[in-house]
C-alpha cells in the first residue's frame, strides 16, 4: 500500500489508497478545523472560523471524492431546496439575505466535503479537539473575554452557545480522533470539564444524553433509534420548572422570564409569516426596546424559511443519523458519536436559536455521510 510521505498529499480516488489517508493527519484539515471554537474573532466584521470553514470547502473543490463517492440523491435535493427557499423566501420579503445565504452555502458545502470523503475526518476530529481543548484552557486562564462571570465563556462567547460546540463537536473529536481508549479518554475529561463549567442546563442534557446513546442506546435498530432520539428531545423541551431550576440553577427565574417573553414574540412573528418564512436573519424579536436573537431554532428556521425549511433540515438531519444504524449497532463507536452530535443538536436547538443552521449542524450531518463511506462492521465487541 503507497505511503502519503505528507499530510498535505491528496488522496487518490481508489479505496485502499482512501483507507491510508484516513489514518493519516492531514495538516489543511486539522488546522481549519481547530479555528471553529473560535467564535468570538473577526476579521472585517466576519468570523474567522467561518472563513476557514469556507477555505476548507474552496480546498476540497479540487480533491478527489474518497473512491469516488457522491453525495446521495436525497441530501442533493433536500440541500438544493432549502437554499433555493432561503432565496426565495428573501426576495419574496425584500430584506439583506446574501450574507446569510452565504452561511448556509458554507454549510452545505461542508456536508459535501466531508460527506464523500474529501476531508480527512480523524484530522478534522483531532483538529476540532485541540481547538475546543485550547479555548477552554484560554478561558481559563482569563484570555477571550469573560462575557458570563462564573461560566466558561472566552473565545466560544456565549456559555450556552459554547455547550453547543463542546457538547456537538466534543463527541465528534473523541470518538473520531483515536480508537485507542486512552487517546479518547485523555480527551474526553478536558472537554467534559468545559461543557460542567458553562453551566449551560441544556448543555449538560446533551452530553448526558450523548453518552447514553454511546453507552447504550446505540443497540437500538432504525426503528428504536429514532423513536428514542425523539423522545430525549421531547423530554428536554418539558422538563418541570421545580427541576430546571434545582440547586445551582435556582438563581436562573429571571433569564428564564426573559426567555419566555422572547418565545411569546417569536410566536407573534411566526403568525404573521407567510408559508415561506420571514425571511434569511430575520430571526429576531423586539422585547421591551431590546432586541434579541430567537431562543428557539426551530422557531427560527421557520421564521426565515417556514415550515418547508424547517422540515428539510430536520429531513437532512434524519437521513444522516439513519444511515448509521447498521454501524453503530454492529459496535462502530466513531458511528455512534456521529448519531450522538445529531442528538446533541436536536436537543440544544431547543433553547438557542442558532443551531440547526449553524456549523457544528453541518459538521455532524459530513461526518455522518463520510462514516457511512465506510462499510458496516461485523457485530463486534464493544471497544
Amino acid at each position: 500500500m503507497a505511503r502519503i510521505d505528507t499530510p498535505w498529499n491528496l488522496p487518490d480516488r481508489t479505496i485502499a489508497h482512501a483507507d491510508q489517508a484516513d489514518r493519516e493527519v492531514r495538516a489543511t484539515d486539522f488546522l481549519l478545523m481547530a479555528v471553529l471554537p473560535l467564535r468570538t474573532v473577526e476579521v472585517s466584521g466576519i468570523p474567522v472560523n467561518e472563513l476557514a470553514m469556507a477555505a476548507l470547502v474552496v480546498l476540497c473543490v479540487v480533491r478527489p471524492a474518497r473512491g469516488g463517492a457522491r453525495l446521495h440523491g436525497l441530501v442533493v435535493v433536500l440541500l438544493g431546496a432549502l437554499l433555493a427557499l432561503l432565496v426565495h423566501s428573501g426576495v419574496s420579503n425584500d430584506v439583506e439575505w446574501t450574507r446569510r445565504l452565504g452561511h448556509v452555502a458554507v454549510l452545505a458545502g461542508l456536508v459535501w466535503a466531508l460527506g464523500t470523503g474529501r476531508v480527512s475526518l480523524r484530522s478534522a476530529a483531532l483538529g476540532l479537539g485541540a481547538g475546543l481543548v485550547g479555548v477552554i484552557g484560554l478561558a481559563l486562564a482569563g484570555i477571550g473575554g469573560d462575557t458570563y462571570p462564573g461560566r466558561l465563556t472566552g473565545y466560544l462567547g456565549d456559555p450556552n452557545a459554547g455547550a453547543f460546540f463542546i457538547a456537538v463537536l466534543g463527541v465528534l473529536a473523541v470518538l473520531f480522533s483515536d480508537d485507542r481508549w486512552k487517546v479518547r479518554l485523555a480527551l474526553a475529561v478536558p472537554l467534559l470539564a468545559g461543557l460542567v463549567l458553562t453551566f449551560s442546563r441544556t448543555g449538560l442534557v446533551a452530553g448526558a444524553f450523548a453518552i447514553f446513546w454511546v453507552l447504550a442506546g446505540r443497540r437500538l435498530g432504525a426503528a428504536g433509534g429514532v423513536a428514542v432520539a425523539a423522545a430525549l428531545v421531547w423530554l428536554v423541551d418539558n422538563i418541570p420548572d421545580d427541576l430546571v431550576l434545582y440547586g445551582p440553577f435556582s438563581n436562573r427565574s429571571g433569564s428564564d422570564a426573559l426567555r419566555e417573553r422572547i418565545i411569546a414574540q417569536e410566536q407573534v412573528e411566526l403568525a404573521a409569516a407567510p408559508w415561506y418564512g420571514n425571511g434569511p436573519g430575520t430571526a429576531r424579536v423586539d422585547v421591551r426596546g431590546l432586541e434579541f436573537f430567537f431562543h428557539n431554532s426551530y422557531l427560527a428556521v421557520r421564521q426565515e424559511g417556514g415550515w418547508i425549511a424547517l422540515l428539510l433540515v430536520l429531513g437532512l438531519m434524519a437521513f444522516a443519523f439513519l444511515r448509521l444504524s447498521r454501524h453503530s449497532r454492529a459496535g462502530d463507536l466513531s458511528a455512534a458519536g456521529a448519531q450522538a452530535a445529531l442528538i446533541g443538536t436536536a436537543v440544544m436547538a431547543i433553547t438557542l436559536g442558532e443551531v440547526l443552521l449553524d456549523t457544528p449542524m453541518a459538521i455532524a450531518v459530513g461526518f455522518a455521510l463520510g462514516r457511512a463511506l465506510h462499510p458496516a462492521p461485523e457485530a463486534v465487541p464493544d471497544a
